[in-house]
């Protein structure tokens, strides 16, 4: 998740550095748009995943009891 925001990020600062091109035929309120759409479809992922991340449990290591009964 952390990689798609990212990318997010990288797009819109891709459209940002693009907004005064005259070659572009997209319009500059539409550019803002998407910029801002990118910039904040990035940062609720980036909350997204860290809740999650400090949500999951932690994997404990299974004691040697558990380990040798396993075999049997």
């Amino acid at each position: 998740m952390a990689i798609v925001a990212a990318y997010l990020l990288h797009l819109a600062h891709q459209l940002f550095q693009g907004r005064n091109d005259p070659n572009t035929t997209m319009a500059p309120a539409v550019a803002y748009l998407f910029v801002a759409l990118f910039a904040l479809a990035a940062a609720g992922l980036i909350v997204y995943a860290w809740r999650l991340w400090k949500s999951a449990p932690k994997e404990e290591e299974p004691s040697r009891e558990e380990n040798e009964n396993s075999l049997k």
